[in-house]
């Protein structure tokens, strides 16, 4: 699988700290992942709106000098009634060159769609349906994939339905390793599901704090938490050997999976009784001690300087492992 380096396992710390690389601008991107021997980079289309002909150009020749792959992010909260974004994120995609835009359906997380309830999620999936119809069209048009990412909202089960509904070869899932324990599945499990449909990863590992609740998900450097990455390396190399991956370092604050609360699971969709005790399981082995602080140095209101070193060294570490087990 090629490897690739995402924008969100940064934080604007970087620019707090007067850092010369600013890992949330492409170009900046870039740089960190072409002196890790890294092979495409992944982030927001936003700077690339605002640039001339003339620097869009220089950027494409960056991207080709290193033979870099790029994938764009785009949001979509509110699909159902305007898909302009997606559509808009597309043209740039085709302008720059690049093969994948990833997309998120809602603004849902850790899992708890409560505030849609068990008919609301269903009618907003269904909704969905129609205009991501529209937009597998225009990125047939330009040969791009659209990856539908599970954002800690979206379970297995609901992304293969939406993608056999909408029912295009330019539409398939972004997934997001490390969530798929957000809603109650195992990486493995999720990844096998979605395999027909998968057109991109995001490498992303937790490390495990269990609460009375639940568990709490913290950032972690690959190889450092709760995922069993020679299996899943495997299980793609088998299923989707055309998919890569990009390392996304996650969120700078830990995630609250309220999962051994029987509310939590009320919006979901039946599942083999199986299948939730495997990932509890999962969960629970990986739990650390209840002295482990959960909190990351961003939620300890620490230093810029901290905070960035925090963020290179889970890159580095990651790095470091990846090319180990590869």
């Amino acid at each position: 699988m090629k490897i690739g380096l995402c924008a969100w396992s940064f934080t604007g710390a970087h620019r707090e700290a007067g850092r010369t690389i600013d890992p949330f601008t492409l170009e900046g991107l870039a740089h960190l992942a072409v002196e890790r021997g890294l092979q495409a980079i992944e982030g927001s289309p936003g700077g690339l709106d605002e640039k001339s002909p003339e620097e869009l150009a220089t950027f494409k020749d960056l991207l080709d000098q290193h033979q870099l792959d790029i994938v764009l992010d785009t949001g979509g909260r509110n699909y159902p009634d305007d898909i302009a974004q997606l559509k808009a994120t597309l043209e740039t995609a085709h302008r720059v060159g690049a093969r994948i835009v990833r997309t998120t359906i809602s603004g849902q997380l850790e899992g708890d769609r409560s505030a849609y309830g068990f008919d609301g999620w269903k009618n907003h999936l269904a909704a969905l349906v129609a205009p991501f119809k529209e937009a597998a069209a225009l990125a047939a048009q330009y040969d791009i994939a659209i990856g539908i990412e599970n954002h800690q909202d979206i379970c297995s089960w609901e992304l293969c339905w939406l993608c056999q509904e909408v029912g295009s070869p330019h539409l398939g899932v972004t997934m997001d390793v490390g969530n798929a324990l957000a809603v109650g599945e195992t990486p493995l499990a999720f990844a096998w599901r979605v395999m027909p449909h998968l057109k991109h990863v995001h490498i992303k590992d937790y490390t495990v704090h269990p609460t009375p609740s639940g568990y709490r998900l913290k950032r972690c450097a690959i190889g450092a938490g709760v995922v069993d990455w020679p299996a899943l390396f495997a299980a793609f190399a088998q299923g989707a050997p055309q998919a890569f991956g990009c390392i996304e370092l996650g969120a700078s604050s830990a995630r609250h999976i309220r999962l051994l609360e029987g509310d939590w699971w009320s919006t979901y969709p039946e599942r083999p009784l199986i299948e939730g005790i495997d990932a509890i399981r999962t969960l629970h082995q990986a739990a650390q001690p209840p002295e482990v602080d959960w909190r990351t140095p961003h939620e300890r209101q620490e230093s810029a300087q901290a905070r960035v070193d925090y963020e290179m060294d889970q890159l580095e570490n990651s790095v470091t492992y990846l090319k180990e087990i590869r």
